[in-house]
């Protein structure tokens, strides 16, 4: 008589959620597929009162098995989770984006869209469709949260319910080319954005509000073309410039600060229509191309304004911090990795998993945090680095106050520096704070089985240094398969969490996020579900504790 173990393995999963035999589709990274509730988590230790507020997060959680072996884990639908933090609680949400890619393959139990940003790989009817999966960046604006991701418009949603604004047509007849947007989710800055991409890394003016944002492959897929808009908090827009980059390759971030825009081009190359017609990923890395950086006036921008600079074959991720200088110049902070850390993108016709691309050169540091100089009046493109902190890091965070601006402490996610191997999985293990004028570092390790993801700075108090505050972050954690949230104060690094928030499930690595202090959502409504619970019964007995005896 066969144990359940042995039936398990001896029986194949549907075909719809038959994922590929793969480290992004099993264990720990194998897909959650589902939405959830947990009103007052257990929380291990004290959330400190002061800390009132969302912290919003976004997840590529692959609801179907892909129609491609191939494809890459970037793929999956955006699933949003939240925590809202309040008088030392802490209640859990998430859900999905109903983007029309998820309704429709919803409706027909299996995907349909093909592979990552290559529309000739999907169903024939659905080519033409919106393939966003919202699945890369959470913000608040406007008092709604926009779900980004880079080849499509955003998705608004509601900051309370999770739910994606908009009606899509309940009978699912939707497959056509709506000229309302707001009908399918999607947000245009009420008719002034007319790019069909955005960036997944808009930047807020901490000053005025204004939002700053771009999309590249502005015109369609292949095109060279950029677009730069600039809004005020209100979503007015101020500012709408056009221009063309060098290449067409994935502009994953940019940088803003109160005179300057900073355009990023590292050398993931798209690959041609012919390329993609024959299954290829819309990117690959291009070992012949240059680290590209572009500067443009913030305000009263005309094309001709762009202006180029370049550096070798190295990859960018994300922004830290960029500002203006008193000598006139733009300064641009981030990590600098000398592979291709996308190593999912390879050159073209090349083993992902072998490629010498995804490794340094013998000898070179892995990645360390570096300073950029731009001079609007350089006659020469060619620009070298200046090291900041000698860490293998990414993921960074400031202060948002001081976005922007000149600044001082630096956080990132990185590997545990005193560990002699890397962490499960590859991920990063460890939360650092900088010191850029120092070099100094604090960090803090989870251990080898636990991998944590990007933080979110909350201040400790409105007017408190820069810095000064926590950090909010999920932890992965491998050993048990579930995961955390994590609060640690900035100035105990070193000694860990000081309160922890369990969740009684696993989630999948998740990308970017938010924190949205509760002063800026739209008002102080009930998180979860509390109907049926009337206010008497509130007032009688909320914050009071009740002792009970069994015998």
């Amino acid at each position: 008589m066969p144990y359940i173990n042995e039936v398990e393995k001896s029986l194949l999963a549907q075909p719809e959620a038959r994922f590929p035999a793969s480290p992004f589709y099993e264990g720990p990274e194998a897909p959650c597929r589902f939405e959830a509730e947990v009103y007052n988590c257990v929380v291990r230790g004290t959330i400190p009162e002061k800390i009132d507020g969302t912290y919003y997060r976004c997840m590529p959680d692959a609801l179907w098995a892909p129609l491609y072996q191939d494809d890459v884990f970037i793929n999956g639908d955006g699933a949003i989770g939240a925590v809202r933090i309040k008088n030392g609680h802490a209640d859990f949400k998430q859900k999905f984006v109903r983007t029309e890619k998820f309704l429709i393959e919803r409706a027909a139990r299996q995907s349909v869209f093909g592979k990552y940003r290559n529309r000739y790989s999907d169903d024939p009817r659905v080519k033409h469709q919106v393939h966003s999966t919202a699945n890369t960046h959470i913000i608040h604006y406007e008092k709604q949260l926009l779900a980004l991701k880079e080849d499509s418009k955003p998705y608004a949603l509601d900051p309370d319910t999770l739910d994606t604004k908009g009606i899509i047509n309940p009978n699912l007849d939707y497959m056509y080319q709506s000229s309302d947007l707001e009908l399918l989710g999607l947000y245009d800055f009420h008719g002034q954005y007319s790019a069909p991409t955005f960036t997944a890394h808009p930047k807020v003016d901490p000053s005025s509000g204004d939002l700053i944002t771009m999309g590249y492959e502005a015109k369609g897929d292949n095109t060279t073309d950029v677009v730069y808009y600039l809004f005020d908090k209100d979503g007015r827009k101020l500012e709408e410039c056009w221009f063309k980059a060098p290449y067409v390759g994935m502009m994953h971030d940019m940088a803003a600060t109160d005179k300057w825009i900073v355009f990023i081009l590292p050398p993931l190359q798209t690959t041609t229509v012919e390329a993609m017609e024959k299954g290829a990923k819309h990117f690959a890395w291009a070992e012949d191309k240059p680290l590209t950086f572009g500067i443009l006036p913030r305000r009263n921008p005309k094309p001709e304004d762009i202006k180029w600079f370049r550096y070798k074959n190295a990859f960018y991720g994300h922004t830290g911090n960029a500002f203006d200088g008193a000598d006139g110049c733009v300064y641009l902070d981030a990590p600098l990795t000398y592979c291709n850390k996308f190593w999912f993108f390879p050159p073209l016709g090349q083993d992902p998993l072998t490629t010498p691309s995804s490794k340094p050169p013998p000898g070179q540091v892995t990645s360390h945090y570096v300073r950029w100089k731009f001079d609007p009046n350089a006659t020469q493109p060619f620009v070298e680095p200046q090291e900041l902190i000698n860490v293998d890091g990414e993921m960074p965070k400031v202060d948002d106050r001081y976005a922007t601006k000149p600044y001082t402490n630096l956080f990132l996610a990185m590997a545990d520096p005193d560990a002699s191997q890397a962490p499960v999985g590859g991920m990063y293990n460890a939360i650092a704070r900088c010191d850029i004028n120092t070099g100094k570092v604090v960090h803090w390790a989870a251990g080898p089985d636990t991998a944590l993801h990007e933080v979110a700075f909350i201040p400790r108090a409105a007017d408190a240094p820069e810095g000064d505050g926590y950090l909010v972050t999920i932890a992965n954690r491998r050993d048990k398969m579930l995961s955390s949230i994590l609060v640690l104060d900035t100035d105990k690094i070193s000694s860990g969490p000081i309160a922890i928030i369990e969740l009684p499930f696993r989630l999948r690595n998740g990308i970017h996020g938010s924190w949205v202090p509760s002063e800026e959502l739209l008002e102080d409504k009930d998180f979860c579900d509390m109907s049926g619970i009337t206010e008497a019964i509130r007032r009688e007995f909320e914050g009071t504790t009740v002792n009970v005896v069994l015998s």
